[in-house]
């Protein structure tokens, strides 16, 4: 499949708001009790003829690079691995010290993904989601695997500069 990585414009951000509100219930995400707005996050996306396939939605603060978001519409053709190189080599070119995304402990398809992208866990925040659900309500108890949606677990990697 052919898809070409590009910074997140104007242009792009509906079709990646539509693919934020289906994954994550609206615009807003929380990540360690953090609050973020979609409408505020840089990124990159995939396109392919011009549609968003997939994208990345990335934090910087501190001299580290969060991914708050990553989203592929289609699986196993190399998008998120390329989302994920492009926000890896931006976090560099930005003498960030380490890039780091925080998932669910239901994430079992991403605890493997991430891993085989180069990314260590780094702490497992232990009860959590309780944090966030004040923040978002909405979280839910169980996840679609059946597994009780309770931890955060942080991934990263560290970045030489």
């Amino acid at each position: 499949m052919k898809f070409e990585i590009t910074e997140l414009e104007q242009k792009h951000r509906n079709q990646v708001y539509k693919f934020v509100e289906k994954e994550w219930g609206e615009l807003t995400i929380v990540s360690l009790g953090k609050m973020y707005d979609a409408k505020t996050l840089n990124g990159f996306v995939a396109l392919k003829r011009e549609k968003v396939v997939g994208f990345v939605l990335y934090h910087i603060e501190n001299n580290e690079c969060e991914i708050v978001a990553i989203y592929s519409e289609i699986d196993n053709k190399g998008i998120g691995t390329a989302l994920i190189n492009t926000v890896k080599d931006f976090a560099i070119k930005n003498e960030c010290k380490r890039l780091f995304l925080i998932t669910t402990n239901d994430n079992i398809r991403g605890f493997a993904f991430y891993q085989k992208k180069g990314f260590s866990i780094a702490k497992v925040h232990v009860d959590a989601i309780k944090d966030s659900r004040k923040l978002k309500p909405q979280i839910p108890l169980v996840a679609d695997n059946g597994i009780p949606i309770r931890d955060e677990i942080e991934f990263e990697i560290k970045l030489k500069n």
